[in-house]
């Protein structure tokens, strides 16, 4: 089956409004990535849809993503909190729609980097204490896997991409799993485009692959010059886990090659860095 295009995702969030009692509305395409995230000015509200995926799949990382931006709303950390009794998540035909606050605010860059590491500390130090289930980190490299292995992954994968991806993905992972590192819970998805920067609040967004690993994981997301601040730290293990997620975001990108040309600049970025690596 089809993924629903963003214009069935508008219409989903538009028909769940009018059920939930909020109204008709006319929500406003803000972007398109693995979901779909949408502005609903009028209710001061984002709705993120998750369509690719298997909804039972879908139901239980929003399940898990609502607890884990409830504790740290009650943490009083920089993250996104769950927009109120609203927030769901909510199963809408082929779909599940999460609302979440809007503010204004734009993705961190390159020069926020050290800002954006503080706060990763800091959200870490607020999920020391979660205790509820998260899946392993693993998790979100078994679903590349499938991928690969699928029929899925035939998008904008070629077949000689696809075992230049199998052959580092396996590699990769097995260098990751030969150190050891204390596992804790995190993000699961760190990069610059997941901290938002206000007038008034910087704050981590998108939770929906909170798992728990090595905390190394969450911090190959940053840009190599912040992998210092972080005491303690494997940095050869952030190394590993950096070109990981190269082979990650690759395939993801791939996978959804027609969805904009966004995507498809990250997936020529990361495929081409990939090919430059030795054997």
């Amino acid at each position: 089956m089809a993924r629903p295009c963003i214009a069935d995702d508008i219409a989903t969030v538009s028909a769940l409004c009018r059920d939930l009692g909020l109204g008709d509305v006319t929500p406003l395409p803000l972007k398109a990535a693995h979901h779909t995230t949408l502005a609903i000015p009028s209710l001061a509200m984002v709705a993120r849809v998750q369509s690719a995926e298997p909804v039972d799949e879908a139901w239980q990382r929003a399940v898990d993503e609502i607890a884990v931006a409830r504790h740290l709303a009650r943490r009083s950390a920089p993250a996104i909190a769950p927009f109120g009794e609203w927030a769901g998540p909510h199963v809408a035909d082929t779909s599940v729609v999460t609302f979440w606050p809007y503010f204004e605010a734009r993705p961190a860059e390159e020069h926020d980097a050290m800002h954006v590491a503080a706060s990763l500390g800091a959200l870490h130090d607020a999920l020391s204490d979660y205790v509820c289930p998260l899946p392993p980190y693993t998790a979100a490299l078994d679903r590349c896997w499938s991928v690969l292995v699928g029929e899925r992954g035939s998008g904008g994968l070629a077949e000689d991409d696809r075992a230049l991806l199998m052959r580092h993905h396996r590699r990769l992972r097995g260098e990751a799993e030969k150190r050891a590192s204390p596992w804790v819970p995190l993000h699961g998805d760190v990069h610059l485009g997941n901290f938002l920067v206000g007038s008034s609040s910087a704050l981590w967004i998108d939770f929906e692959d909170a798992c728990r690993g090595p905390r190394e994981y969450d911090i190959a997301g940053l840009p190599p010059e912040t992998w210092s601040h972080f005491a303690n730290t494997d940095l050869a293990l952030v190394a590993v886990f950096a070109d990981l997620r190269s082979v990650s975001v690759a395939i993801w990108c791939l996978v959804d090659y027609a969805r904009n040309a966004e995507i498809r600049e990250a997936a020529a970025y990361h495929l081409g860095r990939i090919k430059g690596w030795a054997d």
